[in-house]
């Protein structure tokens, strides 16, 4: 392979991985109804405390004009942070012994102070400096204060593997843990496109997302929401499913029958959503499997139909026998559910049905 190009932009993009990293880990660490901020007030805020994350690859030293704490400070001082309980620079870089950020975290506010004031930038942060000394002592102190340093902290690469050791991941088995790490890597950064100016996690949320994509993983599965049938009403409406099956001379019991595990399956349905959004994708893609197993059965069932036959008793005929071989269908489950009444199967390939997928009747397209 050539040499890459001098824009190679990898480096700074794994920088942004670190961030959703810390982020990440931060969701770990929240407590219930919190909210994770990224890019928003800060790389990473937590509701109390903003965290400005700095990556680098290799040995590095964070020295007394290193640009990563005066470009911090800098946007802590013009920025209104009044409601902030504490900021935290999360560096991979060392503080060597000769650096004014030398034991920083063990200084008083005034001795913070002290050392911002009697130091000399070079070039490369004198704007950033002016800015911060311009900012009167008494406004200058309560940041100071609340400022610390988090050091020599693991770079990407060691980072991804801590955290996917994480004891949230305790029930997951070990060859599981990169694809599990992988769906919450996804998820946080899911949430920016779903957010594009306003990137946040709720945790909640994310606890009860987590729960549950994660759960093929271990041996948890969420439960059936199971409907009786005292608990609809089942009286036949003019669906389009209704009218295909009076199309093909179904008796009404059958019609009736179908009519009620159509509305227990969607009442199921919305009860699945309602506990767990995250559910939705599973239940299309079961719609889809029932699908194809239908059209399956529709391809065995108008072997024998030739095209004279359309429209007469032999095609009706075949039709019946299709409508009576789906309702056999063996159960197909749903993924991550422990249990699947056949109510819902039987009432998912009527709504399939409904929108147009199929229909009961031998058609011309079927003979194809």
């Amino acid at each position: 392979m050539p040499k890459p190009f001098s824009n190679n932009a990898t480096p700074k993009y794994l920088g942004y991985v670190y961030q959703v990293l810390i982020a990440i880990e931060q969701c770990f660490q929240a407590k219930k109804n919190e909210t994770i901020w990224i890019e928003c007030y800060g790389d990473v805020y937590d509701g109390s405390t903003s965290i400005e994350v700095k990556h680098h690859f290799g040995k590095t030293n964070l020295i007394s004009n290193s640009e990563d704490f005066w470009k911090t400070l800098k946007n802590l001082v013009t920025e209104d942070v009044s409601e902030f309980n504490a900021f935290i620079l999360h560096t991979t870089a060392d503080i060597p012994d000769d650096s004014i950020f030398f034991e920083w975290n063990k200084l008083s506010k005034i001795e913070k102070y002290r050392k911002i004031k009697n130091h000399t930038p070079v070039a490369s942060i004198k704007t950033h400096y002016d800015n911060i000394i311009a900012k009167p002592k008494k406004e200058l102190l309560p940041i100071l204060e609340k400022l610390t340093i988090k050091s020599s902290q693991l770079n990407v690469e060691y980072k991804w593997e801590e955290l996917k050791e994480h004891k949230i991941f305790t029930l997951i088995r070990e060859e599981h843990r990169e694809d599990a790490f992988d769906w919450v890597y996804g998820y946080v950064n899911k949430q920016a496109v779903n957010e594009r100016c306003n990137w946040h996690i709720k945790i909640n949320d994310f606890n009860s997302a987590f729960q549950f994509a994660l759960a093929k993983y271990t041996q948890d599965k969420m439960a059936f929401e199971y409907i009786e049938e005292s608990e609809i009403d089942s009286n036949v409406k003019d669906f389009l499913f209704v009218i295909e099956m009076r199309n093909i001379k179904l008796k009404e019991s059958r019609i009736q029958r179908a009519m009620s595990s159509y509305v227990r399956a969607k009442k199921t349905l919305i009860k699945f959503l309602k506990i767990q959004p995250a559910i939705s994708e599973i239940l299309d893609r079961y719609d889809s499997s029932v699908l194809e197993a239908v059209r399956t059965l529709k391809d065995d069932c108008s072997v024998n139909i030739e095209q004279q036959d359309l429209n007469t008793d032999k095609a009706i005929e075949a039709a019946k026998d299709f409508y009576s071989e789906c309702m056999r269908l063996q159960l197909i489950s749903i993924p991550s559910v422990d249990y699947t009444e056949k109510y819902y199967q039987d009432g998912r390939i009527h709504h399939n049905v409904n929108e147009k997928n199929f229909v009961w009747r031998i058609c011309e397209e079927d003979l194809l």
